[in-house]
């Protein structure tokens, strides 16, 4: 378990460190749904750096698509959540509304809940 945390935190780390470095203009809520997802993706661990976002619940939408969470590897994760136009980065969509009204969400970018609260 302490070898599984371990390796939870370096993923959530390298990750976090990767998008500041690729997406240094992103607000720090993607950022961190971002870091999130992409830990999540590649350990099947939730948690991290705050929420879950909205985007952050957005990533499971992905999930059939990579694999099982805990199997994907880091290079599918990072490509998959740092698209311009995926879940975590992209507009809001008809998902990311859906997830806002039936789950919960705490740490969204005040930018998403303008347009979520629109």
């Amino acid at each position: 378990m302490a070898e599984e945390m371990a390796d939870y935190n370096e993923i959530l780390e390298k990750a976090r460190a990767l998008i500041e470095k690729e997406k240094p203009g992103a607000s720090a809520h993607k950022k961190a749904a971002f870091a999130n997802g992409v830990a999540y993706l590649t350990t099947g661990w939730s948690g991290g750096y705050g929420g879950p976002s909205v985007r952050e619940h957005a990533v499971n939408s992905v999930v059939s698509r990579l694999g099982i969470p805990g199997e994907i590897e880091f290079d599918a994760a990072v490509k998959e959540l740092i698209k311009d136009d995926g879940v975590v980065f992209g507009p809001i969509t008809d998902l990311h509304r859906d997830i806002y009204e039936n789950d919960h969400c705490f740490d969204d970018d005040p930018e998403d809940l303008r347009i979520l609260r629109s």
